[in-house]
This record gives structure tokens, C-alpha cells and sequence, in this order.
């Protein structure tokens, strides 16, 4: 992500840390390894999956017996820096 898009403040996750994304028109599902930071607005994650711009996903989170479910649409995505040998992507998704 090149230019700064954020209307709101971020704040850091410390209770939700995976989950997993739903990609509505191909129907796959993609692994979140890390929840990166939330607003009212948007979520800021690492997953598995390289989605385009603009593309509807729902992604599901759990924490212990609460299950949070939303819908967004891809803001950006990017390769993450990663040493461990994954291809893993940030994302910002806007809800």
C-alpha cells in the first residue's frame, strides 16, 4: 500500500489473531494467519489469499464460543514481507 487511505484510527488486535475468508464468487476459503489491526471502517489482516481489489469476501473469526462474522470488500492487497518461507498477502479490507 503506497498512499495512506486511513479516515480512522487503527487499533492493534490482541484477542483475535486467525480466522478465515470466504471468498463469495469463487467459493473457496482462505486461511487469516494474523489480524494486524481494526477500525469502525476496516480490518488490516494477513492471509494466504491474493484477492483483487474490490472483491466481496466474508470473514469469520472465533473466540472461544462467539463467532463474529462480517462482510467486506478488498481494499488493497500486497505480498507480505515474510522470511519463513509462506506466501502470505497483507490486505485491507473495508466493511
Amino acid at each position: 500500500m503506497e498512499n495512506e487511505m486511513r479516515t480512522e484510527k487503527r487499533h492493534v488486535t490482541r484477542g483475535i489473531s486467525t480466522g478465515e475468508l470466504y471468498h463469495l464468487i469463487s467459493g473457496q476459503y482462505f486461511r487469516v494467519e494474523k489480524v494486524c489491526d481494526i477500525s469502525a471502517n476496516g480490518v488490516g489482516l494477513k492471509s494466504n489469499a491474493c484477492l483483487q481489489q474490490g472483491e466481496k469476501i466474508r470473514m469469520g473469526f472465533k473466540r472461544g464460543r462467539a463467532h463474529i462474522e462480517m462482510i467486506g470488500r478488498v481494499a488493497w492487497c500486497a505480498l507480505a514481507d515474510e522470511d519463513d518461507g509462506m506466501d502470505l498477502y497483507r490486505m485491507g479490507i473495508i466493511l
